[in-house]
């Protein structure tokens, strides 16, 4: 069960300092001359999950899509959900939140620095990591065919393992029905924070959670050493040993 609480002025201040920091990291690594650094207070988000407090934070659009419009896209346009296509999820999430009359730009917008920083402390020690969740990394050519394009990393290539009231809430076509999208970033945060992981290689972290008496989720994340940030990579559904 997942309890929800509010963010306090001294809580933001700290976790403000947090985000400011590493945002300027990533972007001096990868070159960039422009990152998103400063988040106002009402996108802040305080949950507690088995009895420990987490807190995740970013811009307006990933915020907005998880916590409502993807729903509000989704019965809107239901064909364009669950048929292997991005461009036909983030058509419909465009056509539902307009951002652009190009479609092409605003896929340029929901690709560029539209994502979540995802702490389990307001404090910067040695243990306590940071997992940064984006709406999608790229968009890949799907093999064998000539216009489809697959999420590459983020939110949206982990949410094609799942559904909402049976309905596929990315690309994909598996019933596995989340109470709310939301409820992705609580898995994925029980994974990365609550669960226990191993290093398969130097970047590449992996953990898993018990999804049902037959499936667990496998959650490989990417680990930027130079950065010391994680990064959500996929999701694999597997069986477990001990069901039939």
């Amino acid at each position: 069960m997942v309890e929800r609480k509010q963010v306090n002025h001294e809580e933001y201040k700290k976790l403000q300092a947090r985000a400011e920091k590493v945002a300027v990291k990533l972007m001096k690594n990868a070159n960039k001359d422009y990152a998103k650094v400063g988040f106002p207070i009402t996108n802040y988000r305080k949950i507690s999950i088995e009895n420990k407090d987490f807190y995740y934070l970013g811009t307006n659009i990933f915020l907005g899509i998880i916590e409502s419009f993807l729903i509000e896209a989704l019965n809107k346009f239901p064909l364009n959900f669950g048929n292997g296509n991005a461009i036909s999820v983030l058509k419909a999430l465009n056509l539902t939140r307009f951002l652009s009359s190009r479609l092409r730009d605003a896929i340029r917008i929901y690709q560029t620095e539209n994502f979540i920083w995802v702490y389990d402390s307001t404090e910067e020690k040695n243990q306590n990591r940071v997992l940064r969740i984006d709406l999608f990394r790229q968009l890949d050519k799907v093999r064998n065919t000539k216009r489809k394009k697959e999420f590459t990393g983020g939110i949206f290539h982990t949410l094609k393992h799942f559904s909402f009231y049976g309905k596929s809430l990315s690309t994909g076509k598996e019933d596995n029905d989340l109470k709310h999208p939301e409820e992705i970033i609580f898995l994925m945060i029980k994974a990365f924070f609550l669960s226990e992981g191993t290093f398969e290689s130097e970047k590449k972290y992996f953990s898993f959670v018990r999804l049902n008496e037959k499936y667990d989720l496998k959650f490989v994340f990417f680990f930027e050493p130079e950065t010391e940030v994680y990064f959500i990579t996929t999701i694999h559904k597997l069986k477990r040993k001990n069901s039939s």
